[in-house]
């Protein structure tokens, strides 16, 4: 029994770090891209296993202050995942608890269609003079946004002149913009929609100043993640909410997505189609 006992011991001190290791690097992106091409698609699906028996959301090893959730609403109408078709508001009523225009708002075409990117490609997201210590906190950013709405986004670092503005792509650019003269604005973000609410491009510009320079920062995240919210097509809720997307940011800045911020991603996400 002693010997047993051992046996099983020394396999789960090996065994153990390993999986660890390969869930960490299955769930980080940035690590994910170092793996050979040949056994990527393994070590993500390790990933994605660990995060599922963890119940983690978005990371089981990430800093838990600002974990996304999934967003699957009950009793939401689900958008099919891998293409691209119109949406209407009437489409998607809220649950019961959120009101439309308080909790929540979305950025409608001028044709009255509800805008949303397409979910059948990479949406590429890169950044512009990023300041030291910022693109740990830009990457925290995509990814929670990512698994909380479905969308194919995916940080791809810092970005060339040739990749600003680019057609199907998100550009974070740190830097002046005419919004921040005279007042306290300290990010801008948006979508470029095309009739019947298609999501073309997405920009967003944040202030150099507005940035912690350690990663992690509570009102770095929270700022960083209400602008690519901006980018995907969702508009502010009431000052002082409980949500990323008040429009007035409580104290201590929100870093948890509120359940309007989730039903917002739902209606403009890719959560696929439902399962069993």
């Amino acid at each position: 029994m002693a010997r047993a006992t051992r046996f099983v011991i020394y396999v789960l001190a090996v065994v153990v770090p390993i999986a660890i290791a390969l869930a960490v690097v299955g769930t980080t992106p940035s690590l994910l891209e170092k793996v050979p091409a040949e056994h990527r698609d393994t070590v993500a699906a390790i990933g994605e296993g660990a995060v599922r028996i963890s119940g983690g959301n978005g990371g089981i090893f990430r800093s838990q202050e600002a974990n996304a959730a999934d967003t699957t609403i009950p009793g939401a109408p689900r958008p099919l995942h891998g293409e691209w078709s119109p949406r209407r508001l009437e489409d998607y009523p809220p649950p019961a608890g959120l009101v439309a225009g308080v909790d929540y708002s979305l950025e409608v075409s001028e044709d009255g269609y509800v805008a949303h990117w397409p979910c059948d490609h990479e949406i590429p997201v890169r950044s512009f003079d990023a300041p030291p210590g910022s693109e740990a906190d830009l990457a925290w950013a995509v990814e929670t946004l990512a698994f909380a709405s479905g969308l194919p986004l995916r940080y791809l670092g810092p970005g060339t002149e040739s990749d600003r503005e680019a057609e199907g792509a998100l550009s974070v650019t740190y830097g002046d913009h005419p919004e921040f003269h005279g007042t306290d604005v300290a990010g801008v973000g948006g979508p470029t929609v095309w009739p019947r609410g298609l999501i073309m491009r997405g920009s967003v510009t944040l202030r150099p100043d507005q940035i912690g320079p350690v990663p992690g920062d509570p009102w770095t995240r929270s700022l960083t993640l209400h602008e690519l919210m901006h980018a995907v097509g969702i508009t502010h809720a009431v000052p002082y909410g409980p949500e990323v997307m008040a429009e007035r940011p409580a104290y201590p800045p929100q870093v948890l997505l509120g359940y309007g911020d989730r039903f917002a991603l739902h209606v403009v996400g890719c959560p696929g189609p439902p399962t069993g």
